[in-house]
């Protein structure tokens, strides 16, 4: 078998020559975008082969493989073809990606599971490690006020995403700086009403349920001064009550924020941001940060929901790891794979 490495200007070029010189039937072993030391110039390198002994590279497979019929090895050639065409398209859409060290960067982001135009977007930002998080650090949208200065929290989101046990995470730190709590609930249901009971009696806290929407503005406008607020609100594949608080608590001083499950799926959580609707609420949270897999998640909703995060939460109701980080956390989840303090 000859095999011989070609270059040239463009991949469509390079094909040309390869097809001139060991004929039609060449196969194509793998191309690759290079530049020259001096110059610095960008050409495509493309390594071919083909077989003396047979008149054909097609003839060849059906020797060796004589229950593969030709068809088969046309279309292997058609399709490296067509992929090295593309490498080479992306790398002219996007000149960053033919330095070794940017395309390090796009590749690392693209395994945390940023979204792939959000990794382009940075890595044009930077160069090494230490760039890459100043730059997320500047694209991150962050609540001005820590979550424990805000005067309280109104939570939506999803079933099962963490609302509940969120309020029991934020009661234990509040309780521990001695501020006065007051949790409501406007989620009927058995199993919420005993969950609810269950925090307020650890948290020793007074704890309300509201069945009506108009009772709940009267006991937040009458409590806040005096007290946080933390309400709960059913699970509803729709966020719809969000809409329909948003136009009552209009003017109501706490937080309306969005709950979204870290260990969730982009596409689950992307659907959950389609759903609610967005001038209702004021921030986001991320809860279950410890059973997620990646973090580019979080930066991708950040960018994508237009709302600063809030917080973020990591461990189970009754769990002596649960934690509370701020949203500058999410830098360092990203670039380094830790959740600081």
């Amino acid at each position: 078998m000859k095999i011989k490495k070609f270059q040239g200007k463009s991949f469509k070029e390079v094909l040309e020559i390869v097809k001139k010189e060991l004929g039609p039937d060449a196969v194509i072993l793998s191309s690759s975008s290079k530049k020259e030391p001096l110059s610095n110039r960008s050409y495509i390198e493309v390594t071919a082969a083909i077989d003396d002994g047979l008149d054909s590279a097609q003839d060849l497979g059906s020797k060796v493989y004589p229950e593969i019929n030709s068809a088969f090895f046309k279309e292997i050639e058609r399709l490296k073809t067509e992929v090295s065409l593309l490498r080479e398209s992306v790398t002219k859409l996007f000149p960053c990606l033919d330095d070794l060290s940017k395309r390090g960067l796009y590749n690392f982001l693209i395994k945390n599971n940023v979204e792939p135009y959000l990794a382009l977007m940075l890595i044009e930002k930077a160069d090494n490690m230490n760039e890459l998080r100043e730059a997320i650090e500047k694209d991150l949208k962050i609540c001005k006020n820590n979550f424990d200065e805000e005067r309280g929290f109104i939570f939506y989101g999803l079933p099962g995403v963490g609302k509940t046990t969120t309020i029991f995470k934020m009661g234990q730190i509040l309780r521990s700086t001695n501020d006065k709590i007051m949790i409501l609930s406007v989620d009927s249901r058995i199993s919420s009403v005993a969950y609810i009971k269950e925090i307020a009696l650890k948290l020793k806290c007074e704890a309300k349920f509201v069945s009506e929407m108009r009772e709940l503005y009267k006991i937040i406008h009458k409590e806040i001064d005096r007290k946080k607020i933390l309400v709960d609100t059913p699970g509803d594949t729709n966020i719809s009550v969000a809409a329909e608080l948003k136009s009552i608590l209009k003017d109501v001083p706490i937080k309306k924020c969005l709950i979204m499950d870290a260990s969730m799926s982009m596409s689950s959580n992307t659907k959950a941001l389609k759903k609610v609707d967005t001038g209702a609420v004021d921030c986001i949270g991320f809860s279950k940060i410890d059973l997620a897999q990646n973090y580019g998640s979080l930066y991708n909703l950040s960018v994508l929901s237009g709302k600063p995060v809030s917080f973020i939460t990591s461990g189970a109701f009754g769990e002596s790891q649960a934690r509370v980080f701020p949203p500058n956390t999410i830098p360092n989840l990203i670039v380094g794979g830790v959740c600081e303090n």
